[in-house]
């Protein structure tokens, strides 16, 4: 029966080593921990981490801005999302724009022959190449 008591007390030596289990924070953290309600109740009205960090060094707390991004997505466990909205363009306006585009920009020098023909002369183009996906 000796096995039993000394699992028994194991067991608990266990349970209650994981009741105290507290997470570590890195050191980064530590100034921010005392404030993690303020900066959680900032965060909650929308405040940015630039404003959050820049509220802080006023109160002679020196963190920098992607500091307060990683304590908010690690202490917080806020979720990483995309706060701007793409905006929504049909896409008929895209390939209106898209053929405009190629009218202004790609359009060949046409000049008309004696005998009623048309030659297109080539002129280098500037900028970047970057492929039409209309043409692909």
């Amino acid at each position: 029966m000796k096995n039993d008591s000394t699992t028994d007390l194991a067991a608990a030596r266990l349970a209650q080593a994981i009741r105290d289990y507290v997470p570590r924070h890195p050191t980064k953290y530590q100034k921010l921990l005392p404030m993690k309600g303020s900066i959680a109740e900032l965060r909650s009205k929308g405040a940015s981490y630039a404003t959050i960090a820049d509220i802080l060094r006023n109160i002679n707390v020196p963190v920098a801005n992607d500091t307060v991004f990683r304590f908010c997505h690690e202490v917080l466990a806020e979720p990483m999302t995309r706060r701007r909205k793409r905006r929504n363009i049909p896409a008929r306006v895209l390939t209106e724009r898209a053929s405009e585009k190629r009218v202004v920009d790609g359009a060949p020098n046409v000049r008309k022959q004696a005998n009623s023909q048309s030659v297109r002369e080539w002129k280098p183009s500037v900028g970047p190449h970057i492929a039409d996906p209309n043409t692909i």
